[in-house]
């Protein structure tokens, strides 16, 4: 099976040192095949989630003279702004591929959303083997790796919830995924990455669907 096409010279852009000349292979070069992988799994993970999901070119936060960390295609609904919207997202790095679903910033569904993963959160703690692998992103500067998240853990999951709602105005949002070493990212195919999207699956399925 071919792999999904993300290779050595795409993991190289991050070797740019002159941060806007990154940032411009970035844009030219990575976020188009990005875009290209997004399509090939689009109907796929709207599958996965019973919604129908629309790719689109993410874009991590930039600051000026600050070279970008990662490129990034999302999935989600709506190809409006994603604030306080959840989304699934394949991501490049410096060292990994990541396939992620994140909630960023604020909505009027961010207490529902806090409310149901509370609810859920014995539930989640014990699905064991799909969540092997988590690692808890929010508030990652796309340096070293998190550390596997204590995704058995019930007060893990609680911890989840309460970054969607935070008490005294903190910035709101979950960042939760899974990571592929560079070596091992040129081989996968289509198949590998919906697998681990499919792991992520009820997470996305119980923001969505929060009341």
């Amino acid at each position: 099976m071919a792999g999904i096409g993300i290779g050595p010279g795409d993991f190289a852009i991050f070797e740019i040192d002159d941060p806007d000349e990154r940032a411009r292979e970035i844009d030219a070069r990575l976020q188009p095949r990005l875009l290209h992988v997004g399509r090939q799994l689009a109907a796929g993970l709207s599958r996965v989630v019973g919604r129908e999901l629309v790719p689109q070119a993410g874009r991590s936060p930039r600051r000026r003279g600050t070279a970008p960390g990662e490129a990034l295609v999302t999935f989600a609904e709506t190809e409006r702004e994603l604030r306080g919207v959840p989304y699934l997202a394949l991501s490049v790095t410096r060292e990994q591929l990541h396939a992620r679903i994140a909630v960023r910033g604020t909505s009027d569904r961010n207490l529902l959303m806090r409310r149901a993963m509370e609810r859920e959160s014995g539930n989640l703690a014990r699905r064991g083997k799909p969540f092997r692998r988590l690692r808890h992103y929010t508030g990652w500067k796309g340096e070293e790796l998190p550390e596997i998240a204590p995704a058995g853990s019930t007060a893990f999951w609680q911890e989840v919830a309460e970054a969607l709602s935070p008490p005294g105005g903190r910035q709101a949002g979950v960042d939760l995924g899974v990571a592929w070493p560079r070596e091992e990212a040129r081989s996968l195919a289509v198949g590998d990455v919906l697998g681990a999207f499919r792991d992520l699956a009820p997470l996305y399925k119980l923001l969505v669907n929060a009341q």
